[in-house]
């Protein structure tokens, strides 16, 4: 399966970022905010409280900075821990306020829609990628869709992945064969879907 890698996120500075691995924490902030927003959103933190979310990662990432062993993992494997334990704490808050709140909206998102050498064309088809793959991961249970985002669009290895979730290797890579079927039939459903429409359109 070929990454599935989009980053749109927005940097501190404004623009998007590539981040390398960088390994001192006066530098994680700029280098790898992208990482840790795009990553909160897709482990479905949502938009309105991510600015929050990610401030939490970093802060934390601050706290236990001595507690990282680059002979162990890569930054970016020790920052997934930390955000998926940030994402469940804000997935739990909000699960006890949605009773009262009414669903967040999708509208005016903060997806790094910044003037750059891309043209608005190529900003919205972007932009339309990203919210076609976040639908489509949100499709996949928790548990399966953080090894698919880990492996397959993070570039993390499997053995990476089995150390920062504490599972089993061989259930690591149980979860990825699954998150992989369950994420190419969500896709098929939306090709069938654009094909219908398309038919649809082209009839007389």
């Amino acid at each position: 399966m070929r990454s599935l890698a989009l980053d749109t996120a927005p940097s501190p500075t404004g623009g998007t970022t590539t981040p390398p691995n960088q390994h001192h924490p006066e530098q994680l902030y700029e280098t790898h905010f992208s990482f840790v927003w795009r990553n909160l959103r897709r482990m479905g933190v949502p938009d309105d409280v991510l600015e929050d979310a990610t401030q939490d990662v970093f802060l934390t990432v601050f706290q236990r900075w001595d507690s990282y062993d680059p002979a162990r993992s890569r930054v970016e494997t020790w920052l997934f821990g930390i955000l998926l334990r940030v994402a469940s704490y804000y997935r739990r808050t909000l699960r006890r306020r949605l009773a009262r709140i009414v669903p967040w909206s999708r509208e005016g998102k903060r997806e790094g829609m910044v003037a750059g050498p891309e043209g608005p064309a190529d900003l919205v088809a972007k932009r339309q990628a990203v919210e076609l793959l976040d639908r489509l991961l949100a499709d996949i249970s928790p548990d399966k869709r953080v090894v698919l985002v880990m492996v397959d669009i993070e570039q993390c290895s499997v053995p990476e992945v089995a150390r920062t979730l504490g599972i089993n290797l061989n259930t690591a890579y149980w979860r990825l064969r699954h998150g992989r079927a369950c994420f190419e039939r969500a896709l098929e459903r939306v090709r069938s879907s654009e094909r219908r429409r398309i038919a649809g359109d082209e009839l007389p």
